[in-house]
């Protein structure tokens, strides 16, 4: 056993020291936020459900994309990805369709305040740009609510203090499966309701999503929800393919498959259009793990086999039209208020008030 004197936390004892305490290099490392937050978590994300998930999804052939975001590294590789290729963080695209929304929902708030409610709201960055953009006036709250902890937690150093929002109880679950619980969970606070439920349509089917959305709003609050857009020009698919079919991406979906313990050489991610997009959607870009020689995996929730040249589904990324955009607000029984449009037309963000 080797004891850390005075001179060892102060890094000066020499080359048989590991150098500087690494408790004090780990503590400036951690960025700014809440030294603590209390968290509430939906069974539907138990460690137990999300392994049967994995097991079930790989042998039938079709993962779940909340099992992308789960682990830390994975975050990671995810937020990279976000940066490099979502028009919804171009400040030039995509960004400005978000901005006329958020515009508009300020000027429909009052005295009383406003609750922004993120659901899906991954690291938080477009809920923090609404929060500062909204004007002075009434209390405002923010809840951050997402089926990946170490996004939530970015997401809640993102939020506290936003626009001078107080911070409340960040919600991991998902939503399709814990709808009937988030009213519970959110709880109350001052104010008018804003739902965001961004960059969700892509990945999960619109109308599980609206549901989660639906049981949170009372008469007179808002929901502001995006979708990929696919634009009218001939080639527009073949160009949004190469979002997804590129280095980073597979670096993302591959840290799933080294987790289930798929070895580099026998099995390869492929990236082309799906030929069912899922409800409510026009098209849709896949991703595929394609094996090379017959696997037998041993996960958590059990055994898996998967043969040599039967792909699994790793990923289903929906492209939405601006009209199937719009019906799927008015099929919720919502009122549309606008429905914004980036520049390159890949990016929609609708904007409903609940009647």
């Amino acid at each position: 056993m080797r004891v850390l004197t005075e001179a060892c936390h102060a890094g000066r004892c020499g080359a048989a020291c590991l150098g500087p305490d690494p408790y004090s290099r780990l503590v400036a490392s951690i960025p700014e936020g809440p030294p603590f937050i209390d968290v509430c978590v939906h069974r539907s994300v138990h460690p137990a459900a999300l392994a049967a998930e994995l097991r079930d999804g790989l042998a039938g052939g079709e993962v779940a994309t909340r099992q992308h975001y789960i682990s830390a590294r994975q975050a990671r590789l995810w937020r990279g990805i976000a940066v490099a290729f979502s028009p919804a963080r171009d400040e030039s695209d995509g960004m400005q369709a978000y901005d006329a929304v958020n515009a508009l929902i300020g000027e429909r708030l009052d005295e009383s305040g406003v609750h922004v409610i993120g659901l899906g709201c991954a690291d938080g960055a477009k809920e923090r740009r609404l929060l500062e953009a909204l004007p002075p006036g009434g209390p405002v709250t923010a809840t951050p609510v997402d089926v990946s902890l170490p996004l939530l937690q970015i997401a809640a150093d993102a939020l506290s203090g936003a626009g001078g929002a107080l911070l409340r109880r960040p919600i991991v679950c998902d939503l399709a499966l814990a709808a009937d619980d988030l009213p519970k969970m959110v709880g109350e606070a001052p104010g008018t309701r804003v739902i965001t439920l961004y960059g969700m349509l892509p990945g999960i089917d619109a109308f599980p999503a609206i549901a989660a959305a639906l049981a949170l709003l009372r008469s007179g609050d808002m929901l502001a929800v995006s979708a990929n857009l696919l634009p009218g020009e001939d080639g527009a698919l073949e160009r949004i393919a190469a979002q997804y079919d590129n280095a980073p991406t597979r670096d993302w979906l591959w840290a799933l498959c080294e987790d289930a313990g798929i070895e580099q050489g026998q099995a390869e991610i492929t990236v082309g259009p799906l030929d069912d997009p899922g409800a409510g959607a026009q098209a849709a870009i896949g991703a595929w793990l394609e094996p090379s020689v017959d696997l037998e995996l041993e996960l958590e929730a059990g055994a898996v086999s998967l043969p040599a040249g039967e792909p699994v589904r790793l990923l289903r990324s929906a492209r939405h039209t601006p009209a199937g955009l719009e019906a799927i607000i008015v099929a919720a029984g919502l009122e549309l208020l606008t429905l914004e449009i980036s520049p390159s037309g890949e990016e929609g963000v609708a904007l409903a008030l609940c009647p």
